[in-house]
């Protein structure tokens, strides 16, 4: 296409070009810059949470790692990123927390429709995929929009014996890690994370949880210790999914 040529918008039976406000409205319509803004707007949605998160895959286990914000008057029980999707696959969501209570129902329910009609337990790697896939759909739909979460699945693929990370994005996109961050602090948290794991090739249970707390507390402002934090983690010896929250107490030295 020249140039010179724009982009159509059809309105009430006729046409007109596209212009930066027609961009930013319509999910399917890209950008002369090849952007989709409403995905750029989606990624912006997962920072604006204010809540920064952490997964790292050790030799034999993965944890993963949230502070979570709270109000007072709310009961702390019914606050939470963490989601159980089987006994051996967690899930955390990062961003908007509606949408992350969606994702974890929907992860469910696909979970347990394909051990139904196949008769094992779906994968980490398999349910990452799945997961991708539904987001890249809502990227081509002008009816429903992007979710506004980035997800941490992390679990055992029992054929391998092995833990697994992967994060998926609001583009559909999904990648397997050894660690990964998300939220307003993701570089920060990545950075911290790959100078210390370049001396660590091998990670215990315990120093992988210690690289999840120790890279939270680099990046967040405030005193760490009086924040709360929710744990999730997986070890091939107990191979079962643990949530819960927790509070760091300071070592005496």
């Amino acid at each position: 296409m020249p140039e010179a040529e724009a982009a159509a918008v059809v309105i009430g039976g006729g046409s007109r070009a596209a212009g930066p406000a027609d961009y930013e409205r319509f999910i399917t319509l890209f950008s002369p810059e090849g952007r989709l803004c409403q995905l750029d707007y989606a990624f912006n949605a997962v920072k604006l949470a204010g809540i920064t998160s952490v997964g790292v895959r050790g030799d034999d286990s993965v944890y993963v790692l949230t502070h979570r914000k709270e109000d007072k008057l709310h009961d702390p029980t019914t606050i939470t990123n963490l989601f159980a999707i089987t006994d051996r696959i967690g899930l955390l969501a990062t961003g908007m927390p509606g949408d992350g209570r969606a994702i974890a129902q929907e992860a469910r329910n696909a979970a347990a429709e394909f051990r139904f009609k196949w008769g094992y337990k779906m994968s980490p790697c398999m349910l990452a995929q799945w997961i991708a896939d539904r987001a890249q759909i809502r990227t081509q739909h002008a009816q429903i929009r992007p979710y506004g979460v980035v997800s941490m699945i992390f679990g055992i693929d029992e054929e391998k014996g092995t833990p697994e990370l992967f994060t998926c994005d609001p583009a559909g996109q999904f990648f397997a890690h050894k660690a990964a961050s998300a939220g307003p602090k993701e570089k920060e948290v990545m950075n911290f994370l790959e100078e210390r794991m370049k001396s660590k090739p091998s990670l215990s249970s315990g120093t992988t949880k210690g690289l999840a707390k120790s890279a939270l507390k680099h990046v967040l402002e405030g005193d760490f210790y009086a924040r709360e934090f929710e744990l999730g983690f997986i070890k091939k010896g107990d191979p079962t999914v643990t949530l819960h929250p927790v509070k760091f107490k300071r070592t005496r030295r």
